[in-house]
């Protein structure tokens, strides 16, 4: 079995999503006779590679603790639309979301990540292709951009509404280009909050 790591890497004051604040990593200052290290973290749950919940949109009171922990595991697929600044429903997608209940699109938009546009010139994703996952009940849509969405964020409220959970931030999506059926795991901290930092795998079979 090969696992391949979907996940960015936190570090201090790395780039975030417009008008949330950079995360604070650092070490503490211990006494040089102390036989131990430690770090402190402060962060926004939408750094870097994370899950938003339903509760993110206001659509649910729950926190992402609250939801069983076998929604977040499972057969996937990844769709390929690199180089398309705009995403629009394809009708043979329709079958393909029906096999699956989690799906990720692969924009090839992780290789800016740390540039000044990756936050800003990222490709968007037509409403209708939320609706479509919705009514194919796939429970999470995962993006190797910040976002599938820009303001009023359709995507984000009519997925997440129906109570789906979305992934965001993820990376190295290209070595699963083309792969089906293969598990997807991306378990959210066991915190009360509407979204949470998290650490995507892919694992193939051999």
């Amino acid at each position: 079995m090969k696992i391949i790591d979907l996940t960015h890497t936190i570090r201090h004051r790395m780039p975030v999503f417009p008008g949330e604040t950079e995360p604070s990593l650092i070490r503490d200052i211990l006494p040089d006779d102390v036989g131990y290290v430690t770090h402190r973290l402060e962060s926004n749950m939408h750094t870097g590679t994370h899950m938003d919940a339903p509760f993110h949109i206001k659509s649910d009171s729950l926190t992402i603790d609250q939801y069983p922990l076998d929604l977040f595991a499972g057969s996937a697929m990844v769709i390929d639309v690199r180089g398309l600044p705009m995403i629009f429903m394809q009708p043979d997608w329709v079958q393909l979301f029906m096999q699956y209940k989690i799906v990720l699109f692969y924009t090839g938009h992780s290789q800016t990540w740390g540039s000044d546009s990756y936050y800003y010139d990222y490709p968007e994703f037509d409403s209708e292709i939320a609706e479509s996952l919705v009514q194919a009940e796939v429970r999470i849509a995962g993006f190797d951009s910040p976002s599938p969405d820009k303001s009023p964020f359709a995507f984000h409220s009519i997925f997440l509404k129906n109570e789906r959970f979305l992934v965001e931030n993820l990376t190295n999506l290209d070595q699963l280009a083309g792969s089906e059926n293969f598990t997807f795991m991306a378990f959210p901290l066991k915190i009360e909050a509407e979204a949470s930092l998290i650490r995507a795998v892919a694992m193939l079979g051999e």
